[in-house]
């Protein structure tokens, strides 16, 4: 089965603030169509060290719509079996940004970073056709 890889973007928790960017796989092209989400999300520590995350069965848009969701980029069709790489591929990154940000500035590397690397990663597999992280990095930051 084919499934559909989307760059999402949210609404920044402060006007400041970088907006939240977050890789999403649903089976449709709907927005409201339920699928997986793979984010970052921070430890709640303030050091700049991040967790990885996982859910299914979550609606695109977010609960009937949230206020949050301002937009998404289509990245390639995957096939179900780089579901499983996508993960390692999520793993790896989140590790690579922690790394990052122990030895630079707590919060250097934040989640747009982290799902650039994944794009990437899924880039050079073969899995998204060349030039998908170019486009990615063009979506909204702030």
């Amino acid at each position: 089965m084919t499934n559909h890889l989307w760059l999402v973007w949210y609404r920044a928790q402060s006007p400041p603030g970088p907006k939240h960017w977050s890789l999403f796989v649903t089976y449709d092209i709907d927005e409201e169509a339920l699928g997986t989400i793979y984010q970052l999300e921070g430890t709640g520590w303030g050091t700049g060290q991040f967790m990885f995350r996982v859910c299914r069965g979550v609606q695109l848009k977010g609960a009937r719509g949230s206020q949050a969701y301002e937009g998404r980029l289509f990245l390639g069709a995957i096939r179900d079996g780089v579901n499983g790489m996508l993960h390692e591929y999520c793993e790896a990154a989140v590790e690579l940004i922690n790394e990052h940000n122990t030895e630079h500035v707590v919060g250097d590397s934040n989640c747009q970073d982290w799902c650039l690397l994944v794009i990437k990663s899924l880039e050079d597999g073969r899995f998204l056709p060349g030039a998908t992280k170019l486009r990615a990095a063009d979506c909204p930051r702030r």
